[in-house]
């Protein structure tokens, strides 16, 4: 394996930890009959590993919005991950939980997985075609921050059910490097898009989200089922989550699991952030204490 290559994976798959509110559920510290009072707590070391697809429209010149498309599995970005961070965790006091989750990426991407579609000065856009686009070079630094508080509305020796609420913040920010056959024009023939230059993208989005998690216990197994979804809104008008695995309480202060996690922001606004989606495998261990 490259050693960049290499390095990249082992940031991901080592260096990542967090306890989302996705993912909670498997780092949950989730009350049981005769469990001990007060506060316990939990953080989940883990990997996720997503496709990214996302569309957004960065500055370009003369105040031209410019949308670029970006689709790209694990093996398009691993070797080409700059940097990245998971962390988070849960607190819990009985039924009463509160958690949190930071998601950091920085990643470059290239010209198979990136195009600019359209550019828009104001007098409405213009199609990019794809045979025009000779290169792009893409940095995206993609930012997404969680805080949620839950309460336990069932609980038994078959598992719990909790009900949650909270925050998710979006950050995306994207700066490229491009290079076109020749230059967009309007139909008065002036200049739209130059064929080279540089094109700049920060959003902020926040958003509120409501939903439900917990876990179903295998009878006369250490296996679980853990489960999570949510959805909201804010300023992207739809944003959803959902998360499902099989966990192994390996002892008891640790879980193993394996799971699929689906993350998305849909029908943002032409100026910003237009979608986000992310969807991929996760494994993780989920320490408490």
């Amino acid at each position: 394996m490259h050693p960049r290559m290499f390095l990249a994976a082992a940031a991901v798959l080592g260096t990542l930890a967090g306890a989302s509110p996705a993912c909670a559920q498997v780092a949950s510290t989730s009350p049981v009959p005769g469990a001990p009072s007060g506060w316990t707590f939990s953080l989940t070391p883990y990997a996720w590993l997503p496709t990214i697809r996302t569309t957004y429209s960065n500055t370009g010149p003369r105040g031209a919005s410019v949308t670029t498309n970006i689709s790209a599995g694990i093996g398009d970005y691993i070797s080409e991950l700059n940097f990245g961070l998971m962390l988070g965790g849960e607190a819990r006091y009985g039924r009463f939980s509160v958690m949190t989750d930071l998601v950091y990426t920085n990643a470059s991407i290239t010209t198979a997985d990136s195009h600019l579609s359209s550019v828009n000065i104001g007098s409405g856009p213009i199609s990019i075609p794809l045979s025009q686009q000779l290169s792009t070079g893409t940095r995206l630094a993609t930012t997404i921050w969680s805080l949620a508080g839950g309460y336990t509305l069932l609980q038994g020796t078959w598992g719990n059910f909790d009900a949650v609420a909270g925050l998710r913040m979006l950050f995306l920010g994207s700066s490229s490097n491009y290079t076109l056959t020749n230059d967009i024009l309007l139909p008065n023939r002036t200049v739209a898009l130059s064929r080279t230059g540089s094109l700049t993208f920060s959003g902020t989005e926040p958003e509120g989200v409501g939903g439900i998690t917990g876990r179903i216990n295998i009878p006369n197994s250490r296996f679980y089922l853990p489960f999570y979804f949510d959805a909201g809104s804010g300023a992207i008008p739809l944003t959803w989550e959902i998360y499902t695995g099989i966990a192994y309480k390996a002892a008891s202060w640790v879980d193993v699991s394996a799971g699929y996690r689906y993350l998305a922001f849909e029908d943002g606004s032409k100026s910003g952030v237009q979608k986000l989606e992310l969807g991929g495998a996760i494994i993780a261990a989920n320490f408490r204490f």
